[in-house]
C-alpha cells in the first residue's frame, strides 16, 4: 500500500519535470520569436496607409518611385516619419538643368545665343536659383519653374537614382543595407495593400518569357544578390540586377526585351551610367526594365520599342569593373531577379 500511495508523486515528480524540460525551449523559442518581431518592426516602415497617397503623389512628381521616396525618409529619419513632409523630401530627388538665352538683334532680323547653362543637383541651389524660400516643396519649385516658360530660359527637371542620392547624403554602410532591405523585400507593398504575385507566365510575343538583352553575349558575371562585397566600394550591397558579359562586350548591341516605352534616357547616372529605362505594361502589370554601363544610348524619351530593338550599346560607363550589362527589372516597382524571365 506505502508504494502504491508514493507512485502518484513519483508521476508528479515526471511531469513537472517534463513540463520543465519542454517548457522552457518554448519559452525562450517564443521570447526570441517577439525579440526578432520587434527587431523586424523596428526596419520597416512606419509610414501610415494616410501618407501612401501623399508619397505616390509626390514621387510622381520628382520622377521618382513612391517606394524609394518612403525607403529614403524611412532610413534617413531613422523610422519616425510623424511630422515628415513628401513633398519636400522629393525636392532631394531632383535635378534642374537650366538655360539663358539673349537675343541678337541682327539686320536680317536677329537670333538667340546661349549665354549660360548648367545643372542644379542640391535642393538649396535650385531654390536659389528659382529665387524662392528655403524648404520649398516640389510643388512650390515646379510652380516657380513654371513662371521661367519664356523664350530666354530654358528648365528642365530630371530624377536622381536613389543610389546616387544616398551616396550624396552620405548613408552609412547599415544604413545603405537597410536601404537594399526594404527595395528587395517588397515589404512596402505587402504592408499597404498592393501585393502582386508574379506571374507564371509573361505575355511577350507568345514565348512566355521576355527577350535576352545582350544577344551576344552569355557570360553571367553576377547574379541578383540581397546583399553583396561591393567591387569598387568594398561595402556590403544589394546587387539588384544582372550582370551580362563576355567576349568583345565593348560596344555590343543591348535590345529592349519587350514592347514598351523609354521613359529615361541618363548620360550622366553616376553610378549607373550611361542607361535606359522602358516601360512595358503587360495587362494591369506595369514592368520598366533597366540598361545600365551603356556606352551609348540609341534611344529617345518616349520613343515606342518592339521586343529587341537595339536602344543602347554595351560598356563600362559609370562605377563598374569592366564591360558589361547590368539590368534590372521590376514589377509593379519592387526590384525583382531578372534572370528567371529573360530567355
Amino acid at each position: 500500500m506505502e508504494n502504491n500511495r508514493k507512485r502518484p508523486k513519483k508521476k508528479k515528480k515526471i511531469v513537472k519535470r517534463a513540463v520543465i524540460v519542454i517548457g522552457i525551449p518554448v519559452l525562450i523559442i517564443i521570447i526570441a520569436f517577439s525579440a526578432m518581431l520587434t527587431i523586424l518592426a523596428s526596419f520597416m516602415p512606419s509610414a501610415a496607409v494616410s501618407m501612401v497617397d501623399d508619397y505616390k503623389k509626390a514621387a510622381e512628381l520628382a520622377g521618382c518611385t513612391w517606394q524609394e521616396l518612403v525607403v529614403y525618409d524611412t532610413v534617413r529619419f531613422h523610422n519616425d516619419l510623424e511630422d515628415v513632409n513628401p513633398y519636400l523630401s522629393a525636392v532631394d530627388f531632383m535635378k534642374m538643368y537650366y538655360e539663358i538665352y539673349k537675343y541678337v538683334e541682327t539686320e536680317d532680323g536677329g537670333y538667340w545665343t546661349l549665354v549660360s547653362s548648367g545643372t542644379l543637383i542640391t535642393p538649396e541651389s535650385i531654390w536659389r536659383w528659382l529665387r524662392i524660400p528655403k524648404d520649398s516643396d516640389i510643388n512650390a519649385v515646379l510652380e516657380a519653374a513654371g513662371k521661367y516658360a519664356r523664350p530666354e530660359f530654358v528648365v528642365q527637371f530630371s530624377p536622381k537614382e536613389l543610389d546616387d542620392l544616398i551616396i550624396e547624403k552620405k548613408f552609412t554602410e547599415e544604413q545603405i543595407e537597410w536601404v537594399d532591405m526594404l527595395m528587395t523585400s517588397g515589404a512596402l507593398d505587402e504592408m499597404f495593400g498592393d501585393v502582386h504575385d508574379l506571374p507564371d507566365y509573361i505575355d511577350s510575343a507568345g514565348t512566355g518569357y521576355f527577350g535576352w538583352p545582350a544577344p551576344a553575349l552569355h557570360n553571367i558575371t553576377s547574379k541578383f544578390a540581397v546583399a553583396r562585397k561591393h567591387p569598387v566600394f568594398g561595402i556590403t550591397r544589394a546587387h539588384n540586377g544582372v550582370d551580362i558579359s563576355g567576349p568583345g562586350a565593348m560596344g555590343s548591341p543591348v535590345c529592349a526585351i519587350d514592347d514598351g516605352v523609354v521613359i529615361s534616357v541618363n548620360l550622366n547616372g553616376g553610378e549607373r551610367g550611361i542607361n535606359v529605362r522602358v516601360q512595358h505594361n503587360i495587362g494591369d502589370d506595369v514592368w520598366v526594365s533597366r540598361y545600365q554601363h551603356l556606352s551609348a544610348a540609341k534611344a529617345t524619351v518616349g520613343q515606342k520599342v518592339t521586343k529587341g530593338t537595339v536602344i543602347g550599346a554595351v560598356g563600362n560607363s559609370g562605377i563598374g569593373t569592366g564591360p558589361h550589362l547590368h539590368l534590372e527589372l521590376t514589377y509593379n516597382g519592387v526590384l525583382i531577379d531578372p534572370l528567371p524571365l529573360i530567355k
